[in-house]
């Protein structure tokens, strides 16, 4: 199955997607701010990482710009909570491959998963 990182500041969030996701057979890596983020992605190559635009010290679109830089084939979803039209441009402008708005119900998210990994 896919190798997923998830990094958001939210932690009753990342343990449901990973719990949710472990179980229907995903590895799943979670981190709640931006420096550990950029570690589990750099290290682990998943097929797909989730990164919130607001997070404790290295936010998500420098965490973006940051792995494009280094590793620019992997795929990073940026998601957010706030409906900004400047947000979604320059997720896509840094090499997002889309920009996702909160709140994203379970079964979005495996669509998404299988959409971009085809696992």
């Amino acid at each position: 199955m896919a190798k997923i990182v998830f990094v958001d500041d939210e932690p009753d969030m990342l343990g449901t997607v990973k719990n949710v996701f472990t179980e229907l057979g995903h590895e799943v890596y979670t981190a709640e701010d931006g420096k550990e983020g950029l570690r589990l992605i750099l290290e682990n190559e998943p097929d797909l990482s989730f990164v919130d635009v607001r997070l404790g010290g290295l936010k998500g679109m420098e965490v973006l710009r940051q792995v494009k830089a280094q590793k620019p084939n992997l795929k990073i979803i940026i998601f957010t909570g706030f409906n900004d039209t400047q947000i979604d441009e320059d997720a896509i402008k840094y090499g997002a491959v889309m920009c996702l708005h909160k709140p994203v119900g379970l079964q979005d998210l495996i669509n998404i998963i299988e959409k971009y990994t085809g696992k």
